[in-house]
């Protein structure tokens, strides 16, 4: 691993342990004390809400962090490497804290694929935001007929109307007659695990595409160049139109300035990015500024385990929280 990716590590885990540890002094190590003499109902009843107290406060930190600019941006090329996933952990007398802030601003936002404007009876799918994610797939292996089938299935599935636009997308009519009959929901999807619902897509397809797709407000069409991990390069991939390998992508991520791209210019001033990148779809895709982070939190407890998942959105000059979820992720 270059020495410069080895300096950003120790820089993440150094600020994201003094991060949870402060929270930990906050709240403080007698926290879980009340339920020493109580019965074993109660004691996973108060573990629970008292876990749920010490993940909120993190949580409300966290928030307050990132509302730094000059916070962000060190957490999205702290986490951004080659082991973004490394939790910290902070231990107290009966038990431990695993936390793990990620920027996720490289991801694609499903939701941008169709503008549904119900009261002029209106829709719209944007085809280069739909060529995208057909690249992505391709990129990811996925074949080019299950690549149609996904594809016009979840425009589909957002659309407002309840009539396929191909012959290979599915509306109501194909999810009622399942074996387990369901309806798509005609509108933008809440959770990326939704996904798996839509016509085409199979748990191994969804395994591989999930850490690449979000559900986010449909405003949110950037992806940020600074944030895309070497263990990602399938993203600029498919910005090239899959003109490029993943060594390709890979070599553009890792000659990224220690400091990040401070400007967009910066990224396109490169010969080979600017041969291989050149559609204004591209320049518009792309940003140098994280808006989007993860925080996963698990509290272990004696024999008892919480875990919570808060997401961040930044948008214009105030980040905030726009949901959490108790319980591991599927």
């Amino acid at each position: 691993m270059p020495k410069k990716n080895l300096k950003i590590n120790n820089g993440a885990a150094l600020l994201l342990s003094l991060l949870i540890t402060s929270i930990i002094s906050l709240i403080g190590y007698r926290l879980f004390d009340a339920t020493i003499f109580t019965s074993e109902l109660e004691k996973r009843y108060l573990s629970n809400q008292q876990s749920l107290l010490l993940a909120l406060s993190l949580e409300e930190y966290t928030l307050d962090f990132i509302s730094s600019e000059e916070n962000r941006n060190s957490l999205s090329l702290m986490t951004n490497r080659y082991d973004p996933y490394s939790p910290i952990k902070v231990s107290f007398d009966r038990g431990d804290v695993i936390a793990q802030i990620e920027d996720k601003s490289d991801c694609f936002n499903i939701n941008v694929l169709v503008t549904n404007n119900q009261e002029i009876n209106k829709k719209n799918i944007n085809q280069e935001e739909l060529k995208f994610f057909k690249n992505l797939l391709l990129s990811l292996d996925v074949t080019e007929e299950i690549v149609d089938t996904i594809s016009s299935s979840l425009t589909d599935w957002i659309d407002y109307d309840d009539y396929p636009d191909n012959f290979n997308g599915a509306e109501d009519f194909y999810y009622a007659n399942l074996e387990t009959p369901y309806l798509p929901s005609n509108d933008y999807f809440k959770s990326i695990t939704e996904i798996r619902k839509v016509k085409g897509v199979t748990e191994e397809i969804y395994q591989n595409l999930k850490s690449y797709i979000c559900t986010l407000p449909i405003g949110f069409n950037v992806i940020n160049i600074n944030s895309i991990s070497p263990l990602k390069p399938e993203i600029l991939v498919a910005l090239s139109d899959n003109k490029i390998t993943n060594q390709d992508a890979i070599n553009v991520i890792e000659q990224r300035p220690l400091e990040g791209f401070q400007e967009l210019e910066d990224f396109f001033n490169d010969e080979f990015v600017r041969k291989t990148f050149n559609s204004k779809f591209v320049k518009k895709k792309l940003t140098t500024e994280p808006f989007y982070f993860n925080l996963n939190t698990q509290i272990k407890f004696d024999n008892l385990e919480f875990i919570m998942n808060s997401r961040f959105l930044k948008e214009n000059d105030t980040a905030e929280i726009i949901s959490r979820k108790i319980g591991n992720s599927l």
